[in-house]
């Protein structure tokens, strides 16, 4: 079974600068081109949403995060 490790990213808002974070979990065995891993958003923090490919916005002014 593939190895997984967890981290949690901290955020602010850059338009209404609401604070909040998100947790990845990354996977070990699909490696990326530049030698990193492929990370998955797991959760965004209450007042930010996740979007496709793995877009933050921030539920109150609808700015894009990450």
């Amino acid at each position: 079974m593939p190895r997984r490790h967890s981290y949690t990213m901290r955020f602010r808002c850059p338009k209404c600068h609401r604070a909040g974070s998100a947790k990845w979990e990354e996977h070990e065995r699909i490696a990326l081109p530049h030698g990193g891993h492929s990370a998955i958003l797991k959760s965004v923090s209450e007042g930010f949403r996740a979007g496709p490919q793995d877009e933050i916005t921030c539920a109150a002014c609808a700015a894009r995060v990450v």
